[in-house]
């Protein structure tokens, strides 16, 4: 008999702890009905990797969230990397892995350290800081939204309402949907207009893009929605995954000492912080036709609730899951997704989460917390709205 749940993964209360309630679908099965939308969960480890790698049978073009585009116009003309299988997507997905290749990155690692000490020692000069403004989300809206070439004598806190309403469209069209929704009238033409290629500076990833399309890869229109794509996927994931990251760090005082002992650890302290409690913790596919999954058989268009963050704590493939160690060998985690609709950017989120850690570890002798931190209880993206810390300079 088909597991069945009456589950409720937009709640208040699994947003808050989502764990918990990961264990119990884990136990229930490979496949889960969860009854009160209608739709499918996955969130065992294998079968996650299996969904997400199987693109022909479980389809992005039904939309990254709960809102199925086969059965429903889209709130915004569909990303054409996010919500697009091959072929269309193996076109656009070859111009980015080429703008943001490995050796396309390098020359991006200095300017980033630059900002990223100098943005520590700002802080640690004030001792006691709210580490979501002042540290997660200024790091992100600095080196990425400079990389991507937009004008920098400007307030970009835009990108942020921007990002909560794309990721907030994910769940239900529910009174905080409606609230995010309500800035659409003034934050989508803001977006758009910077998303030309007469905003982008001719150095950064978009005016890339944008030659691209001179050269008959892409089309000038084409190159608009890829440069959208960075201005939300780009931005707000990072700023949630570093804010999560400094706190796995200062509610586990034997993991920060070690970092600040070797700050060479970094990188793995960020991998082992985006495998335990990572911005992304789901993400959704929509079946192409009638499939058999897991001895189960679903229908067509249906749509499936794929937990990333469940399978990243899977007691079968990581030791003592629930616990953060940055000593640990966290490859093969599923916190940029796999397969083809891997997360086309995630060099550089990786890069800038490393940087940042790095830096602090490099100056900062004592990183504790100075208050409780608060979630962000929203249906999009995992996140914090507060994160008090006392900071010390090392000596």
């Amino acid at each position: 008999m088909t597991p069945v749940s009456d589950l409720d993964p937009f709640s208040p209360e699994f947003r808050a702890d989502p764990f918990p309630r990961y264990a119990e679908l884990r136990a229930a099965g490979p496949i889960v009905w969860l009854e009160r939308y209608g739709i499918w969960a996955v969130s065992q480890f294998e079968p996650v990797r299996a969904v997400l790698n199987d693109w022909q049978n479980f389809s992005n073009a039904g939309g990254g969230g709960l809102a199925n585009y086969f059965l429903e116009p889209p709130w915004r003309p569909p990303s054409i990397i996010l919500e697009v299988d091959p072929p269309a997507h193996t076109k656009t997905r070859t111009v980015l892995s080429r703008i943001l290749s490995p050796a396309a990155l390098k020359h991006l690692r200095t300017r980033f350290e630059t900002e990223a000490a100098s943005l520590v020692d700002r802080v640690l000069d004030r001792g006691t800081i709210d580490a979501v403004p002042e540290l997660a989300q200024v790091f992100p809206l600095t080196v990425f939204a400079d990389a991507v070439g937009l004008p920098k004598d400007e307030d970009r806190t835009n990108l942020l309402l921007y990002g909560a309403m794309v990721f907030g469209a994910f769940g239900p069209k529910n009174q905080w949907h409606a609230e995010l929704m309500s800035h659409a009238d003034t934050v989508g033409p803001w977006i758009a207009e910077r998303c030309q290629r007469s905003f982008l500076s001719p150095d950064g990833f978009g005016a890339a893009i944008y030659r691209a399309a001179d050269a008959g890869e892409i089309t000038e229109g084409e190159a608009a929605l890829l440069v959208r794509s960075f201005l939300s996927a780009g931005v707000d994931t990072t700023i949630d995954s570093i804010g999560l990251a400094l706190r796995c760090l200062a509610e586990a005082p034997e993991q920060w000492r070690l970092l600040a002992e070797q700050p060479q650890l970094g990188r793995a302290a960020f991998e082992e912080a985006t495998r335990f409690d990572s911005s992304s913790q789901s993400l959704f596919r929509t079946t192409m036709d009638e499939v058999e999954f897991a001895g189960v058989r679903l229908a067509k268009h249906a749509k499936v609730m794929v937990f990333l963050g469940a399978a990243n704590r899977d007691p079968t493939v990581w030791e003592n899951p629930d616990r953060f160690d940055i000593t640990r060998r966290t490859t093969g985690h599923v916190g940029y997704g796999v397969g083809v609709h891997g997360c086309v950017a995630q060099m550089v989120a990786r890069m800038e989460g490393e940087v940042l850690l790095t830096a602090l570890a490099r100056r900062t002798d004592a990183l504790a917390l100075a208050g409780a931190p608060k979630l962000r209880l929203t249906t999009g993206l995992r996140g914090l709205s507060t994160l008090p810390l006392e900071l010390r300079a090392k000596l």
